[in-house]
């Protein structure tokens, strides 16, 4: 009885830092001198990834949090909301409602 309740605690143990885990952002955080130094289509991209980061970050910390995959995977399908919506916008669609 003991061995198993020794290994459970250990499982538990072992899982709760992995359950826990923050994931290192892929935004590098820029200072005013580096922004102003990138182009456009830069200046775009950083903000879009920014946004991306931001809204992955704060599903993660109102759940129980994502596998290392499945934040990877979210993040990827903000990045192609987001693309699709600055689309839309471009070809001045409107966004369906339903």
């Amino acid at each position: 009885m003991y061995k198993k309740l020794a290994l459970a605690m250990m499982v538990v143990l072992f899982l709760t830092p992995l359950s826990m885990a923050e994931f290192p952002s892929d935004v590098a955080i820029l200072e005013k001198p580096a922004i102003v130094k990138l182009t456009d289509d830069q200046l775009i991209d950083t903000y879009e990834n920014a946004l991306v980061e931001i809204e992955a970050n704060r599903s993660f910390h109102a759940t129980s949090g994502f596998s290392p995959k499945e934040y990877k995977d979210y993040k990827a399908l903000l990045k192609f909301r987001l693309l699709l919506l600055i689309e839309i916008h471009a070809r001045n669609l409107e966004i369906p409602q339903f």
